[in-house]
Formats: C-alpha cells, structure tokens, sequence
C-alpha cells in the first residue's frame, strides 16, 4: 500500500485588483506543485480551507475557477476532488446587513443555535451573504458528489483511495462572519452542524474522517467552542484550517482519538509575504503522517522553502481480530507458515513482543524498540515491513475478510515467516526458543471464545440494537460469503432486517426475497416470519403476509411467536377482512395460549 497523499491550501483572496500578483505567485506555486509530481508527491485530493475570494463576489471567483484550473492541471487532482469551504472573505458584507446584526445578538447559546440552524428562513436569509460562494460550489464543482448537512451549511464526500475509505467534511465556520477583529470570540460553528455532519460520516464506515473549517477553534463563541472543538477532536482523524496565516500543527489524544489540527499559511497575502502551501502524507503501513510546509521565497519569486515534520498516527480499530483466527488465516494464506502461524499472528496483535535479534554472539530475543536500534540489515527490514500489516489489521479488520486482506498485502507476512524458519535451522537454542513461542502463543490461543468470528456476529448486533440500519446494511454485505457459515447466514438475516428498515420500495422487496430464502433453506426463525411479514404489509402484498402469519404460528412455538397476532390485526384494519381474524383467533385457540 502506498501512502497517501493531498494538499492544503488556503486564504487565496483573489480580487480584481491585484490579479496581475496572484498570477505570479500562484503560478509559481503551480510550478513547484508540478515539480512535486514529477518527483513523485503525486496528490489524490485538495482541501482549500476557505477565503477563496477578497469579497465574496462574483467576478472574483471567475479568478478562483481559472485558478483550481491551473492547480489541477499542475497536481493531477480532477477538479471533483477539489474541497472547498468558504471563509470570511466569502461573504459579500453588502447583503443582509441588518440581518447579521440581528441574528449576532440574539445567538447567544446552544439553544439559540440549534434552534436557528434548524431548516428555516431566518438561516437562509443570513446565506445570501456567502450567495456567491455558493452559486461557485454548485457550478464549478457540479460533478463533485457533497451530502449535505440538514441546515446546508456543511457537507461530507466520500473519497476511496488505496481501499481507504476517507470522509471529508466541510464545515461552514463563517456564516456570521465580517472579518478582521470584530469576529474573534463572535463566530459560530454550531455543534448541531458537527453533529449532522460526523453522523453523515459515521454513516459511510469510513476508515479516516478528515473535517475542515476556515477559522480555528479559539475564535469561536466560548459556549460554542468546546463542544465544537471535542467532537471534531474525537472524531476525526485531521482537522484541517486557515485563517491565521501562518502554519502550525497540534496533535490532541484522548481515549480512542487521535487528532491532528493543521492550521495552514496563506497560499495568498501579497506578493512581498512568505506565502505557502502544505503537503500531507498519510503512511498506513509505517502509521505515520507527514506535513510538508512549503514556501515562497519574495526575493527568488519560487516556492522553495521546506519545513517538515512528522507524526504518529494512532486508528483505534472498529473490531479486534483473534489470535486464533488470525494464525488459521495465515495458514490458509501459506501453508509454509503453519509452524508459526500462531506466534506470527501474536506478534501482530501485540499479544507476544520478544522477537529474534541478532547480536554479536548469534541471535537474542529482544523488542521491537531493540531491534529498531539495531544496524540495517534483511533481518530488520523485513520484521518491520512484517510488523507495519499491525497497520492495516487496525484499519481494515472486520470490514475486509482476512483472507482478502492477506492476498493484498500479506507478502511482507510471508517473507517475515520464511527468514523465522530459515534462522531457526542455523541454531539448535533459536529453533527450540522459536518451537516455545509457537506452543505458548497457541496456548493463549486456545483460551479465546471459539468461535473465530464472533467479533462480526457482536458488531452486526449491536449495530442493529442501536438502530443503525445503513451501516447494518454495509457491514451484513461484506459478510454474505463468509467461509464461516453461521456468520454468513447472520449476516443475510441482518442484511434483509437493515433492508426491512429503508424508506426505499425496492430494499424492501430485497429484503422480503432475503427472508424467504431463509425460510426456504430452514434456517428462519420466529423473528423472521415477523419481519417478513411486516415488510410484505409495508409494501401491501396482504395476501402472502396472511400466508406468512398463519404459518409461522403453526410452525413455532406460541412462546416464541408473539407479536404474530398483533401483525395480523394491521393486516385485518387495513384489509377489513373478519375472515382472516377468525384464522387467527383459531390458530390461537389451537395453541391454548393468545399471544
């Protein structure tokens, strides 16, 4: 897997009047962005964190559109992966004024806010300020796929890069802005807009949400500013912004986050200011990210200046693998690695640390640390190439099959496998040593549930207790051919229950057809009949649903077949067939038990 890449840029502030130094600074920073490619820091997307115009007027973003030409061209990003959200030199201060003016001293709580941001005038009318940014969005990016949030400030887009699925949200920071001083500790994010938009993330199983905004977290209203900011932080894997015009970074851990704020120079202030640009690398693999700030020199006229800094990044994963599960994957992967399967798949999941290290005096067992101190040699470079698909495991485990993963990116597995057997046959002390740790991490193995799988069984019933049926939908797909059969008959049934659950007809005619197959190769059960019956009344198929009713309750016991008359009684009030009603008045009485 290679890393991946993208560039920020910000605070472009095209205008009219000073088109002739935009050119000659943009233009040399697309000369270095080019440079870049040819190199080969090629992007696969753009985030522009806002002031994409001076005024927010319509000849200015003309300026913006030739120069997201230019950017494009130079990058080889498609203007469709271009990201934008608007900044405070996107409003047009001549519109709505009084209406600002209101609505900035009346906001003054969480409340007020969501109150305001939900669907109504007064919002839209506030808008016609960032009309023009607006009107920009939705022409020049038309082909860009935005699902926006419920107030229509912000959106998210789905990127898949590399099998990594990225989630990029575009938060509006700006919608009562003016600029200049007067905004700091006045602006408003609104956490009902972090909400809308994490949860329209959240909904596409993302493996790296990214969020953006124009402004940073302390301009913001105290009251609105710490549930804004700890939402993003906990969500997010990268919160990209603008507006301060110089380059900063802060990296916020918590229980399960880690987030990295990058705050990125001005791509445009004057022709005589160190403007600048900002590279992104995301490594999986080595689970690093790298920000590579670059600058423009006023007296060379060229973008040349490099600040680099790298940090960690930590993805808690969405399910945990087993060790015992993991070394019989290895096995079906390579037969070669059954001696080792278990103390390699230990390794990976940091249930074992000591690992072979050679020393003055032949091989020890020590850390990783250790071994990263160590001289470079094959030894080192492929335990670390074997230790970097941890990575990966974190990152797509319980959202790809093991053995897909392992076919993709298992080889550095493989190889690592091989050098253990080849060393273990050059000393007696190792091999036995290498013997021990296979028998204790096997051991250890056997003390974990059974049931190999059963981390895809929990997930599916919880998403499904917690009514999340998109992602119930998702996840019971990816499980349909499972090599274990009591996962992959679970998950036809919590497919066709996500289905049941959709607004859409056709899902729901799947979801009757997945039922029915359940219940034509055995396997239904009460649970079943009742939803089945219930999505056939949906779709007003009353006459299979009489069907369906009268004979699950024959088949199943009366305990276990509540709710079968309740169903029945909505078919008879939509029917107003008696007849039926005395079907199952009868089938009830044949029980000895109404339900």
């Amino acid at each position: 897997m290679r890393p991946i890449c993208w560039l920020h840029i910000s605070d472009i502030h095209m205008r009219v009047s000073e088109k002739w130094s935009h050119d000659v600074v943009l233009e040399a920073m697309c000369q270095n962005i080019a440079k870049q490619r040819r190199e080969g820091v090629s992007a696969d997307f753009i985030l522009s964190t806002g002031d994409l115009a001076f005024s927010g007027k319509v000849d200015e973003y003309k300026l913006v559109e030739a120069f997201f030409d230019a950017l494009s061209n130079a990058s080889g990003v498609p203007k469709e992966r271009i990201f934008c959200i608007p900044g405070n030199h996107d409003v047009d201060r001549d519109r709505q004024k009084m209406c600002f003016q209101g609505v900035r001293h009346v906001l003054l709580s969480t409340s007020h806010v969501d109150s305001f941001l939900s669907p109504a005038e007064d919002l839209e009318m506030l808008l016609k300020r960032q009309g023009n940014y607006r009107s920009f969005l939705e022409s020049y990016l038309a082909g860009q796929e935005r699902i926006l949030t419920p107030d229509s400030l912000g959106y998210v887009s789905c990127v898949v890069i590399e099998d990594v699925r990225f989630a990029i949200i575009g938060l509006n920071s700006a919608w009562l802005a003016e600029g200049g001083l007067s905004d700091h500790g006045k602006l408003l994010v609104g956490e009902r807009q972090v909400i809308d938009a994490v949860s329209l993330a959240r909904s596409h199983d993302p493996h790296v949400i990214i969020a953006m905004a124009h402004h940073p977290f302390h301009l913001l209203q105290e009251f609105d500013r710490g549930p804004v900011q700890s939402r993003i932080e906990d969500a997010c894997q990268f919160f990209h912004c603008g507006h301060l015009h110089e380059p900063e970074t802060r990296r916020i851990r918590s229980a399960g986050s880690d987030c990295l704020t990058i705050t990125a120079g001005t791509s445009f202030d004057t022709r005589q200011f160190h403007n600048s640009y900002s590279i992104v690398t995301l490594d999986l693999l080595q689970a690093t990210r790298t920000l590579k700030t670059i600058q423009y020199n006023p007296r060379s006229g060229a973008f040349a200046f490099t600040a680099s800094e790298e940090q960690p990044i930590e993805i808690v994963p969405t399910a945990v693998c087993g060790v015992r599960e993991l070394a019989a994957t290895l096995t079906a992967y390579r037969s070669s690695l059954a001696p080792c399967a278990h103390y390699l798949a230990a390794l990976l999941l940091d249930a074992k640390s000591e690992i072979p290290i050679l020393g003055l005096n032949g091989y020890a067992f020590g850390s990783f640390a250790v071994l990263r101190a160590q001289p470079e040699g094959d030894l080192k470079s492929k335990t670390i190439s074997f230790k970097s698909f941890s990575n990966l495991l974190r990152v797509f485990y319980g959202r790809v099959e093991l053995v897909d993963l392992l076919a993709r990116y298992g080889e550095p597995v493989a190889r690592y496998g091989a050098i253990l057997q080849e060393i273990g046959g050059s000393q007696e002390d190792l091999k036995a040593r290498l013997v021990d740790q296979e028998k204790d991490a096997r051991m250890n193995a056997e003390a974990e549930p059974e049931k190999g799988l059963s981390h895809t069984s929990a997930l599916l019933a919880s998403l499904s207790a917690e009514g999340d049926w998109v992602s119930l939908r998702e996840h019971a797909a990816r499980h349909l051919e499972s090599p274990d059969r009591t996962v992959a008959v679970q998950a036809k049934r919590m497919l066709a229950l996500g289905l049941a659950h959709s607004t859409e007809n056709m899902d729901r005619v799947t979801a009757a057809d997945l039922y029915r197959s359940l219940a034509k190769e055995g396997l239904a059960e009460p649970s079943d009949v009742r939803n089945l019956a219930t999505v056939l009344v949906n779709v007003a198929s009353f006459e299979e649903a009489k069907v369906v009713l009268l004979n699950g309750m024959r088949d199943f016991e009366a305990k276990a077949s509540g709710g079968f008359y309740d169903i029945g009684l909505k078919i008879v009030a939509a029917t107003g067939d008696r007849e039926f009603r005395k079907q199952l008045e009868a089938a009830i009485a044949a029980r000895g038990k109404r339900d």
